[in-house]
């Protein structure tokens, strides 16, 4: 789980702002990017579809908005907006069949623009982390909990975004 807190920061911290700034505002992300929440949910949930080992259709609505895109210098803690719309799958000890064709799927993605992240933490090969030239990203963690169980996590996430 420790590992699923440090890769949610990797992803989301330099795609919105340094550590201790105040980071972009909804115009900032307006101007320059023009994503907003609407299209970045979309995105996110028809990437989400195309790495999970089940397909399922993932409704706009169950696309959460994420932490904020802003970082308040005195508390250190995030707000919004803007947001980084996220969704996310948990599997309690997976079948090696539903994790090959996760990371194949993963991998597949590179043919959508997407490249693999290099410098994740973890030895874990089934952890990966894709990214595209919007900032967009899809990545996998397999980790144990404390019952010594396996947790596979896919997940699929969007840059900053404008309300």
């Amino acid at each position: 789980m420790r590992r699923l807190v440090v890769i949610c920061a990797i992803l989301v911290m330099p795609a919105c702002s340094a550590f201790v700034d105040d980071g972009p505002s909804n115009d900032t992300i307006k101007s320059s990017t023009g994503l907003m929440v609407t299209e970045a949910s979309q995105i996110v949930a028809d990437n989400f579809e195309l790495i999970s080992p089940n397909p399922h259709p993932v409704e706009v609505g169950a696309v959460r908005l994420g932490n904020g895109c802003r970082t308040d210098p005195n508390t250190l803690k995030s707000y919004g907006p803007p947001y980084t719309p996220h969704y996310q799958e948990v599997v309690l000890n997976p079948s090696p069949e539903y994790i090959e064709t996760a990371l194949a799927n993963l991998e597949a993605m590179t043919a959508r623009g997407f490249t693999r992240q290099e410098g994740i933490p973890g030895d874990d090969p089934a952890s990966r982390v894709y990214r595209d030239s919007r900032g967009f990203a899809v990545y996998s963690i397999r980790d144990k909990t404390v019952r010594g169980e396996v947790e596979f996590t896919l997940f699929s996430s969007s840059p900053c975004a404008a309300e």
